[in-house]
């Protein structure tokens, strides 16, 4: 046996038996902490013996041995070894085929179950509510830390430190290990009873790995919850939660395809659905009833689960009295992820938008920041609305926050048919065919169809778009357009072309490509496939500054070409001067044209000054290339501007930066969090405002002041802009018209 198939075997092992050896050595060394240090050493002798010897024949049973063992050996070493102990730690000894009924046969008592007898020892009424949960858990759930904080909705430290604390209690007061009776038992069942539920619901959805359930867990909640029956003939909520998950157990063969994809509710083959267990369930609940006494939260909610286990269809469920059982739960059980649950019922059953105005409620509710379930619920909503570009970025921010894969690729999926939606809803889709996949044809109508574009932008990227489609194909699917055949594209077309024509096509074809980012139809980043993203720049509006990252840009094998500026012809002075006059240009667009015109530096320089590099009084700042000088107009401007800053960019984009692909250092503000302007913004807002380009708002070189350079500085800024397709601002998204 390899190595590595003996790890793995220790570890399916130690996930199915830990919970029972730890409870066994509880109730030898009567030491919660002592006992997981015993069991953890018959793990690691397993680890260093099986790739040896091979699996035994009986591993749970080979556990259990060693790690008494321990146990024994520990007990004799303190001296409190009574002779029941001698006699076990003989035969321990003597027998090395002992089997793991017999070891357990010479310590049982009168309950026999020592992992119930541990669930009531850690849910001890000494021990705060959330402490007994979370250790109880930790202890015999087979849970991780990270799983348990998941549960809870809280940080993975806050249960470290409730399982640590737990443990110390326990062990100072010395809890005896037993079942307790009468009003003892009834005040720690609340406690175990959600312990169970928390494994099972951990067992029904897991919160991550790669699999949509984990049905060990939901086995060993089962088994738990059936014995508490017994012991317990007389509690409604025991019955009502043994009820509930009997009847959501019975849908697990239909929750996943044959790939383990989930399957909704409402599209499961119900025909799979285990009808022993709908019974069981029914009958459970049954019982419930007959103890009478108000309507607990594990009835009430098994009582839901009937309600779908009886209904044939999907379109039969009684959906109005779901609502009304969840409206009853929510006033027994007063929680977000239960008003998140009520608003789905509502969304069923008198529509969409009552969900909705629910859901938007519960959007600042601290405990759900991070439950992949709330933007979920919202995403499917929106899109039943059909809101498919809302949608979207919420289907996007679900799969962020989910840790399991199934999950998350059902999202990413759900996200990647939002956006097909908002490219079909702006085109109509040719045919009657079945939907598939967005083709460069509709993607690229779709673009040019915004209302926002003006008739000159549309005719110029419409002469692009068309070559692409006719050299591509219009049924080309989206996400089979690669900057490889771009550029074979452009090269066929426009390789001989002038500088100018070349970068007008260029260009169009960089904005066709942010804006399908934005839209959720091709990705932002190079770890997701086409078409989804987890949201890494896919989260903005199109018409907004979307980071635009040269792997995914169409554009990013065609350089850009240089372009002589001696034909550019400035604006003339009556023109330039009436900018500062109009009201509604932002502050940071009239201090930079100012400073251009009265500089007459270049755009790329004026856009590359630091807070840090300016000298105010002296009406100048240093730059990579040499001093910018400025008039009385721009140093009016200035303070206003730089309104108590201290360090960072000079000129700041109205965004932060996205969280997928940030900036660099100094391209970001220490004191805003935001990031340079970039060259294709400003160029973009000020082409807006007047029709022409920045380069235009430098005086004729006979009226141009240049500071003659002096010695120990730097060489003075030419009119030649620096490379701006290199920087890491702001990226131009066509199309936005005004100021933000």
């Amino acid at each position: 046996m390899t190595s590595g198939d003996a790890h793995r075997a220790v570890d399916a092992v130690w996930k199915m038996e830990s919970a029972r050896i730890v409870a066994g050595l509880v109730r030898m060394v009567g030491d919660v902490g002592l006992a997981e240090e015993f069991a953890q050493d018959a793990l690691l002798a397993a680890l260093e013996q099986w790739p040896r010897t091979g699996v035994p024949d009986n591993p749970g049973a080979w556990l259990m041995a060693v790690a008494k063992r321990r146990a024994v050996d520990h007990l004799r070493r303190g001296e409190r070894l009574d002779r029941r102990h001698e006699q076990l730690a003989h035969e321990l000894t003597t027998r090395q085929d002992t089997s793991e009924a017999e070891v357990d046969a010479a310590l049982d008592d009168e309950v026999g179950d020592d992992v119930l007898r541990l669930m009531f020892v850690s849910c001890h009424p000494a021990l705060p509510a959330e402490a007994r949960v979370a250790l109880t858990l930790r202890l015999l759930g087979g849970l991780s830390t990270e799983e348990i904080a998941r549960a809870f909705l809280v940080s993975e430290s806050a249960v470290a430190q409730r399982v640590v604390r737990a443990k110390r209690t326990l062990t100072s007061l010395g809890v005896p290990f037993e079942v307790p009776e009468g009003a003892d038992r009834a005040g720690r069942l609340s406690s175990v009873l959600e312990v169970v539920y928390l494994i099972f619901n951990e067992g029904y959805a897991a919160g991550a790995g790669d699999d949509l359930m984990r049905h060990d867990l939901c086995h060993e909640a089962l088994r738990l919850g059936r014995l508490l029956a017994g012991l317990a003939p007389g509690e409604a909520e025991v019955h009502g939660l043994v009820a509930l998950m009997e009847l959501q157990a019975s849908r697990s063969a239909a929750r996943t395809d044959p790939s383990g994809r989930p399957i909704a509710l409402h599209e499961q083959n119900r025909g799979r659905w285990d009808r022993l267990l709908v019974h069981r369930g029914i009958a459970a609940l049954l019982r419930a009833r007959q103890c009478g006494g108000p309507l607990g939260p594990y009835v009430l909610q098994a009582a839901i689960a009937v309600c779908h286990a009886q209904a044939r269809t999907a379109e039969e469920t009684d959906w109005a009295r779901i609502a009304a059982l969840y409206e009853a739960l929510a006033r027994v059980l007063p929680t977000p992820v239960v008003q998140l649950n009520r608003a789905v019922a509502l969304a069923m059953a008198y529509g969409p938008e009552r969900g909705l105005e629910l859901v938007d409620t519960l959007s600042g509710e601290p405990a759900l920041r991070t439950y992949h379930h709330l933007p979920s619920v919202r995403g499917d909503l929106l899109f039943r609305l059909g809101r498919h570009e809302e949608a979207r970025r919420e289907f996007e921010r679900a799969a962020a926050l989910t840790l399991n894969l199934p999950e998350r690729t059902i999202l990413l999926e759900r996200a990647a048919a939002c956006a097909d939606e908002t490219v079909r809803k702006a085109i109509p889709r040719k045919g009657s065919g079945p939907a598939g996949p967005v083709t460069l044809a509709e993607a690229a109508e779709a673009f040019l169809a915004r209302e926002d574009l003006d008739a000159s932008t549309v005719r110029s990227y419409t002469q692009t778009m068309n070559r692409l489609r006719r050299d591509l194909g219009d049924d080309i699917p989206l996400a089979g357009v690669s900057a490889g055949r771009v550029a074979e594209v452009f090269t066929s077309a426009w390789g001989g072309a002038a500088a100018a024509t070349w970068n007008r096509h260029r260009g169009a074809v960089r904005s066709f490509s942010a804006w399908t980012v934005a839209r959720g139809l091709r990705p932002s980043d190079p770890d997701h496939g086409p078409g989804h993203g987890p949201g890494h720049g896919l989260g903005h509006d199109p018409g907004h500054d979307v980071e635009h990252s040269p792997e995914h840009d169409l554009a990013s094998g065609l350089a850009r070409r240089y372009e002589p500026r001696g034909r550019t012809r400035p604006l003339d002075r009556s023109r330039v001067e009436a900018l500062w006059e109009r009201q509604d240009i932002a502050l940071r667009e009239r201090t930079l044209w100012l400073l251009l015109h009265e500089s007459a530096a270049g755009p790329g320089a004026a856009l590359s000054i630091d807070v840090e590099d300016l000298d105010l009084p002296g009406m100048r700042a240093r730059t990579a290339s040499g001093w910018v000088r400025w008039h009385s107009g721009t140093a009016g401007l200035l303070p206003r501007l730089v309104a108590g800053r201290r360090r960072g960019p000079l000129f700041l984009s109205d965004r932060r930066p996205g969280p997928g692909r940030p900036p660099a250092p100094g391209d970001l503000c220490p004191e805003t969090g935001r990031r340079r302007l970039s060259y294709e913004r400003a160029e973009y807002l000020f082409k807006q405002a007047t029709g022409h380009t920045l380069d235009q708002l430098r005086p004729r070189r006979e009226n141009a002041r240049a500071e003659r350079p002096r010695r120990g500085d730097p060489p003075p800024v030419t009119t030649t802009d620096f490379d701006t397709d290199e920087g890491t601002g702001d990226h131009l998204v066509p199309g936005m018209a005004g100021f933000r």
